[in-house]
């Protein structure tokens, strides 16, 4: 007896249901809305700081144009003005003045006197007191000048007598030589018997502005 074959099922898959597509849309809506949320939120994270920054740019260029405006008012102040400039050019184009003879004959008797004191009277407000063969030294008030003075010639005034008309060729030889700048023609000199040499030059007022001081003419 032959075996009856039996027939072959075939499953046929169960096709989707109106529901289940429905499941999926609004997943997918749901996912989409979460993107297009994420992307607004970042953009205006973003464009929130992008403002913070263009506020704190806009506040430093602030800072720095009114820095720049108070330079440029401090710079204008400072500029000389045409009367400082005439000033400058007066005192440039200014040329020394001897005092009268009997200041001369003041400052020559404070020397030989030893009176130096009295030479505070005839100097500038700012003094310049060089020492031959020494570095240079600031300038000094009228009374330090007087004291440099006083060091200088010490206690022996004897030696200085008489040496304040010096002649015409010493001081000559003086003005030609490496200190001639302190030598000019208004100038007072004297030598005393030691070799030392003191000259007085002055300012356009008249007043004594440097004192050049060598402990020998052997240096001049």
């Amino acid at each position: 007896m032959e075996n009856a074959t039996e027939p072959t099922v075939t499953q046929t898959p169960p096709k989707p249901t109106k529901k289940n597509w429905s499941t999926r849309f609004v997943l997918f809506m749901l996912v989409l809305v979460l993107l297009v949320m994420t992307a607004g939120a970042t953009y205006l994270w973003r464009d929130s700081k992008a403002k913070d920054v263009e506020k704190k740019q806009q506040a430093t260029i602030s800072a720095l144009e009114q820095a720049k405006a108070v330079l440029e008012t401090q710079l204008s102040n400072q500029k000389p003005t045409a009367t400082d400039s005439n000033k400058v050019a007066d005192e440039s184009a200014c040329t020394p003045v001897a005092p009268s003879a009997s200041a001369i004959e003041n400052i020559k008797a404070s020397i030989t006197s030893g009176n130096t004191a009295v030479l505070e009277g005839y100097m500038a407000s700012s003094v310049n007191v060089v020492l031959a063969a020494s570095e240079g030294q600031p300038a000094k008030t009228p009374t330090q000048a007087v004291l440099s003075v006083t060091d200088f010639i010490s206690s022996d005034t004897a030696s200085w007598d008489y040496n304040f008309a010096l002649p015409a060729s010493v001081l000559s030889g003086y003005s030609a030589g490496d200190y001639k700048d302190y030598f000019p023609s208004s100038a007072v000199v004297g030598k005393a018997s030691n070799k030392k040499v003191i000259s007085f030059s002055f300012d356009c007022d008249s007043k004594i502005s440097t004192v050049f001081l060598v402990t020998s003419g052997d240096l001049l």
